[in-house]
């Protein structure tokens, strides 16, 4: 059953990121990335009102969440970096090498032993996946371009073990993603007031808040009710669902470094969650 939420996660995750290149070209990029958490928390809302799933929360769990949601912040920085110089589906290879990244740190995050073949095995898969699109981000040199999507994945891994985390230890789902949504919405709308978005924007911005807001939750419900390595593996499959969407809106042949790399995550990935 949870296979069926983290396939959904997919695609209203993939919608919602597809969505994020024409809402950049219109409006200014870093501005409109705190009212999207925050709209991300409002649309959170509905869940809190109706699971009722909030517990009293340890000092540790509330530093959990804050970190929660200031990671979510630097993902969406990485995200809006490479979309503003290159396409959807390219923003979000390295985020999709978070199962690797979650294998690798889970001897020391989630107490998981891994053996020394796996070890090798996310390695190649790193460099299978990031070394044919190191060049695909206009303005940023091919050595950075490596680094920025290598640490993309790390940080969406340790993303997906700290909801593991969370959710082993009974935090509700409502409560750390409204909470989640709030802290990056804070930081980002500190950091870059939105003084240049009108408000006839936001119709726009709350479409795209409403299908990334889903993923994160079904993500979240799919991680809580099975494998996190497992559903971290479909959710690799979001940068081939953004192709097939440039695909369809554009009309034009996808760049083939990206076609490539993506399929190069879901074999690998695939691989190693049936290892």
């Amino acid at each position: 059953m949870y296979l069926i939420f983290a396939f959904a996660s997919a695609l209203s995750t993939g919608l919602g990121t597809f969505l994020t290149r024409s809402l950049i070209q219109k409006l200014p990029a870093f501005q409109i990335v705190g009212p999207l958490f925050l709209l991300n928390s409002f649309f959170a809302l509905p869940l809190v009102i109706v699971r009722r799933d909030w517990i009293h929360l340890s000092w540790l769990q509330v530093g959990e969440i804050a970190l929660l949601g200031a990671l979510t912040a630097l993902g969406a920085v990485f995200v809006f970096v490479i979309v503003k110089r290159g396409t959807a589906s390219l923003s979000i290879v390295g985020a999709s090498l978070s199962p690797a990244m979650v294998l690798f740190l889970s001897p020391v995050l989630l107490g998981i032993h891994v053996h020394v073949l796996q070890f090798l095995s996310v390695a190649f898969l790193v460099a299978a996946a990031l070394f044919p699109i190191r060049k695909s981000v206009i303005g940023i040199h091919s050595g950075a371009t490596f680094l920025l999507m290598l640490t993309q994945g790390v940080n969406a891994g340790v993303i997906a073990i700290l909801v593991t985390k969370l959710s082993r230890a009974g935090v509700g789902l409502s409560e750390f993603l409204f909470i989640q949504q709030l802290v990056a919405g804070l930081i980002f709308t500190l950091s870059f007031p939105p003084k240049d978005v009108k408000l006839r924007s936001y119709p726009g911005l709350a479409k795209r808040a409403m299908f990334m807001s889903s993923g994160w939750f079904l993500s979240f419900v799919a991680i809580h009710r099975g494998s996190t390595l497992v559903v971290q593996s479909v959710l690799s499959a979001i940068p081939l669902i953004i192709v097939i969407m440039e695909i369809v809106a554009y009309r034009k042949r996808p760049t083939l470094a990206v076609v490539f790399s993506s399929l190069t995550i879901i074999i690998c990935i695939t691989v190693l969650s049936l290892a």
